[in-house]
Order: C-alpha cells, then structure tokens, then sequence
C-alpha cells in the first residue's frame, strides 16, 4: 500500500477578530481615499479650463492693446492731426476760407438770401506761439 499519511483538515472558522477590525478599518480609508482623489482630479480639470479661458481673455487683451497702439501710432501722424483739427474742431488753414452751410428750411415764397461772406482777419505777423502769450499773459 501507498505510506502517504492521510492529512485531515480541521474546518476553518470564523476569521480571527483582528483580521475582522482591519477590514472594517480598511474599507472606509480605502473609500475616503478613491473619494478625495476623485475630488482632487475634478478639481484640477475645473482649474484647467479656468487657466485655459484666462489664456485666451489674455490673447485678445494683447491683440486689443496692439490694435489700440496701432491707432494711437496712426493719430499722431500729421493728416490725422489735420483731419481731426478740420473735422472735430472745425478749424482751419490760414489762407482757406471757410464754407458755412445754412441747414435747409421750409420753403417760402421769398428767395432764400446766401450769407453775406464777411472778409477774412488779416493775417498777424506775430507767431501762433506769442499771439497764444499775450491772449493768456496781457
């Protein structure tokens, strides 16, 4: 016959209590854990798209600043400064005669009469610089 020893297990039992108190204290760590990092990650992307919006506002500033600078660079020029100074301020060369448009009224039975153009202001031989001073200064 075979000399092998038969070996017989006793049933196992209930797990012993400090495997049992380990489990129950894993399993809630474990859950908190998976919790947080799922927060953590959720947060991260929230304040990826928070940068990535804030990248974007900031390009269209910059191209809104070099499109500002543009037209600042383009008012200094002198036919803007001619064009500001005739059209905003109604001013004029020296030399140029002004044109004054009535605005239109109602019909009437008379003819209308033009203005009567009145001459021109003679031209001041002092500069612009000094007729400035003595209009402010006496």
């Amino acid at each position: 016959m075979d000399s092998h020893p038969i070996v017989v297990r006793k049933p196992l039992g209930p797990p012993p209590l400090a495997l049992r108190l380990a489990a129950v204290l894993a399993v809630p760590i474990l859950l908190y854990a998976l919790v947080a990092t799922g927060q953590k990650a959720l947060d991260n992307y929230r304040l990826n798209q928070q940068a990535d919006a804030l990248r974007a506002e900031v390009m269209a500033l910059r191209d809104e600043n070099i499109r500002l600078q543009q037209q600042i660079e383009d008012a200094r020029t002198d036919t803007a400064i001619e064009t500001i100074a005739r059209e905003q301020l109604g001013l004029i060369k020296p030399g140029d005669k002004p044109l004054v448009l009535a605005a239109a009224s109602a019909p009437s039975d008379a003819p209308a009469q033009a203005p009567a153009a009145s001459p021109a202001p003679p031209a001041d031989p002092r500069p612009v610089w000094r007729q400035w001073w003595d209009q402010f200064f006496g």
